[in-house]
């Protein structure tokens, strides 16, 4: 959020009234900001600095010192200047002999200009640095950082009207810029000068560039990169000046030149207009003079705004209200027609209004209200399946990460290779930046992996958000959803790769899912592919394709994929852990002759249910392989007396070197359901447990080199013949209690016993098995 710093003095004069920073901090909301910082109290008043936060950027008339003042002072109660007399529009059209043409060659290039003068007093120290901040302020962040406004200062008694803006050969003219003392060409200062460093991108493609120079050919500036160092060069003092902007969007520009007239009125200044002749139309027509008013009406009723502010406000209440907040009403009946500010163009809507409203009579006249109804809060279901998906892509290893959802058509059409006719655009944009809403999330971890090639490889990246694009056949025409995007951006990423971590996340979703050909332009042909869940597309997942990488600046392979969470939710299991518990005990209490107090099998015997549900073997490691696309993983061939062999995967390799594995007769868990990790299915698990020697974390397999492959492991004077299942899961798998005490494995207390010997260890002690 923007920030600004404000001479305490200047401040405090512009609202009329010295605040304790106490009382301060409790008017700011009203400008929608609060106190970021006080000022050193030991330094003079005029010296000192305070530093405020904007909690809104859609309000670039408070960037300002005089502009915070300004809505503090109304809101206050009292009076400002009357802004409207201000406009050329109403009446201050006297322009004189100033006067700027347009070049039509700048049509392509920079095409609108907007300037007035102002005059009366000198500048002094505090109003120079606020003139720079409020400049800077409205071309970084309202002006894209400068591409398109930015705003220029003169000393208008040096300069010889007609002045010309038009568009000159950057390699054949040349001036003095700001902060040098020898001539450069227009060309040169975009590679030499600081500020062409910085902002020279805007103009860099271009043939030719803007200039601004009066009658006499002096050169006032070029736009919008840097003033010259005679006529650009305003100092404390200076008397009478000329304010310009330029740009490509007419009633930024405007919107900007009010802001600005309005600062300079509200110290006292003379604003009076310069006539900009376009050769071409604006869209406000070819002579723009500013100060304009240019604003539309915006309206709502009473009801409207007691409805949803939940309040019970008369109509005297609500124009008081609005007045505070700089507005003029008209009231017909219950219905009220709002005339913004000249220095604001924020109401898109009623809702605009009626948060105007609730600011103007002031939040602290909203006393708290105890709810009528009592309820019980909950998270949805499509949250806790969200947080269920999160939760597996962090154990997947991937990080999260949180996006804007609105952005640029380069971002989400032009870069991703895509038509658009879906995507959703915004009428009314404050910036090109955020003109369309985002609809898909592979745009925004592309637009992070642009961003982040000076980190440690792989990127690893995911978010779970919103979506949202064009659907004719929904009411609003626009359907919104929830998605998780995941990309990987290494050297070798690839299709088995993501097509592996894509099986992960569904297994454990409780999904079973298909493939299917596609043919998405954001994938490389044949390196893609869409998943389906009972017949229904739900996403897409592959290889990015070259020209997508290249768009965005990538220079590093990326695989990625995209998956609607509430389309996946639709087909599964949604009841939390907590409510599959109570329908556990339910019906268990349902099927016990005393009622619901009867405990599962697990808690009352855990030794049976270990005879009749896990099975653990031992089996000998054949053969050791690295998984080449797993950091951690040894790939374990091993004979579990079956005659086919079994393949395993384990996290060992930060522990155990692969001649410390191979030849060990193992306990291995037999019949834990297969799972497919980084591209090769395991099938089973092999038992180990940790201790700490020296510092360090240590790993002791489970080992009974006495038995062969095959031996069932049995618990001390449990013996058990019977069948077990095929297949559990790890949850079933951990109901029963594993441990090492004192040096012998125990499963639920009881020692455990591979051929009639017990299971023990070398150095691992009172641990947990795992």
């Amino acid at each position: 959020m923007p920030k600004i710093e404000c001479n305490e003095k200047l401040f405090f004069d512009a609202i009329g009234k010295k605040y304790t920073y106490d009382a301060l901090e409790d008017v700011l909301p009203c400008a929608k900001a609060e106190l970021d910082e006080k000022p050193d109290m030991s330094l003079p008043e005029n010296e000192r600095v305070v530093k405020i936060e904007l909690n809104d950027t859609n309000r670039p008339d408070l960037w300002s010192t005089n502009g915070v003042a300004r809505q503090i002072k109304l809101h206050e109660g009292g009076k400002t200047v009357d802004y409207m007399k201000l406009m050329t529009n109403r009446g201050n059209n006297d322009y004189a002999d100033r006067v700027v043409d347009v070049d039509p060659e700048l049509k392509n290039i920079r095409p609108y200009m907007v300037a007035f003068m102002i005059a009366g007093k000198p500048i002094d120290d505090p109003m120079l640095k606020d003139i720079i901040q409020t400049q800077e302020k409205l071309a970084w962040n309202f002006g894209r950082k400068r591409k398109s406004l930015s705003m220029g200062v003169y000393r208008i008694d040096q300069i010889k009207f007609p002045v010309k803006y038009h568009a000159v050969d950057p390699d054949k003219t040349s001036f003095v810029p700001l902060q040098c003392e020898s001539p450069m060409t227009c060309r040169q200062i975009l590679t030499d000068h600081p500020k062409g460093k910085d902002f020279g991108w805007i103009l860099a493609d271009k043939s030719k560039f803007p200039l601004l120079s009066d009658a006499k050919n002096e050169i006032l500036s070029m736009a919008p990169i840097i003033n010259s160092a005679t006529l650009g060069a305003v100092q404390v003092g200076d008397k009478d000046l000329m304010v310009e902007l330029t740009g490509d969007n007419i009633e930024n520009l405007i919107l900007s030149a009010n802001i600005v007239a309005c600062d300079f009125a509200d110290q006292g200044y003379e604003i009076k207009p310069v006539l900009v002749r376009h050769p071409y139309d604006t869209g406000l027509g070819k002579d723009i003079m500013v100060p304009y008013y240019f604003q539309p009406t915006t309206k709502t009723t009473l009801g409207a705004i007691n409805k949803l502010l939940g309040s019970d406000f008369d109509m005297p209440k609500v124009v008081d209200a609005l007045t505070r907040m700089g507005s003029s009403v008209e009231v017909k009946g219950e219905e009220i027609t709002l005339s913004p500010a000249p220095y604001r163009n924020d109401f898109l809507h009623e809702v605009d209004i009626i948060e105007d409203v609730m600011i103007g009579a002031n939040v602290a006249a909203f006393p708290p209200v105890t709810p009528s109804d009592f309820t019980v809060g909950r998270l949805l279901p499509l949250t806790e399946f969200s947080r269920k998906a999160k939760t597996l892509m962090v154990g997947l290893g991937y990080q999260e990460m949180i996006f804007n959802y609105v952005g640029s058509k380069k971002d989400y059409i032009d870069n991703m290779r895509i038509d658009g006719s879906k995507v959703i655009e915004i009428a009314n944009p404050m910036s090109e930046n955020y003109q369309f809403i985002r609809p898909e999330i592979l745009s925004s971890l592309l637009r992070a992996e642009s961003g982040s090639a000076n980190a440690v490889y792989p990127h690893k990246i995911f978010e779970i958000g919103k979506v949202a694009y064009l659907k004719d056949d929904e009411v609003t025409g626009t359907i919104t959803r929830q998605h998780i995007g995941f990309i990987t951006s290494a050297a070798n990423a690839n299709f088995n790769d993501m097509a592996s971590e894509v099986s992960s996340l569904l297994y454990y979703l409780d999904h079973e899912y298909k493939v299917v050909e596609t043919e998405d332009p954001r994938f490389i042909v044949g390196r893609q592919a869409g998943v389906t869940v009972n017949g229904e597309v739900v996403g897409v997942f592959g290889e990015i394709h070259p020209q997508v990488l290249e768009n965005w600046g990538i220079t590093t392979p990326c695989a990625g994929g995209e998956l609607d969470l509430e389309s996946l939710m639709a087909t599964a299991d949604t009841k939390t852990d907590a409510q599959k518990k109570q329908e556990a005990k339910k019906a268990a209490g349902d099927a016990a002759p005393n009622g619901g107090n009867q405990k599962s099998e697990a808690e009352t015997n855990p030794a049976k249910y270990f005879n009749e549900h896990i099975e653990l073997l031992v089996a000998k490691i054949t053969k050791v392989e690295t998984n080449p696309q797993g950091d951690k993983l040894y790939i374990e061939t091993l004979d579990d007396g079956s005659g086919t062999e079994r393949i395993i995967q384990s996290g060992l390799r930060p522990y155990l070197k692969e001649d410390e594995l191979l030849g060990q007769h193992v306990i291995i868990a037999a019949n834990l359901a297969p799972r497919k990790m980084k591209g090769v299915e395991s099938r089973g698990m092999l038992l180990a447990c940790d201790y700490t020697e020296d510092g360090k974390e240590k790993v002791e397999l489970l080992t009974a080199p006495w038995a062969a492959p095959g031996t069932v492991i049995q618990l001390e004077g449990n013996e058990y013949t019977g069948e077990k299942p095929a297949k559990i899961d790890i949850d079933h798998f951990c109901k029963v209690e594993y441990r090492v005490s004192n040096k012998c494995f125990t499963i639920a207390g009881i020692k455990a016993l591979a051929d009639g010997k017990p299971v023990t260890t070398n150095k691992a002690d009172n641990c947990e098995v795992c």
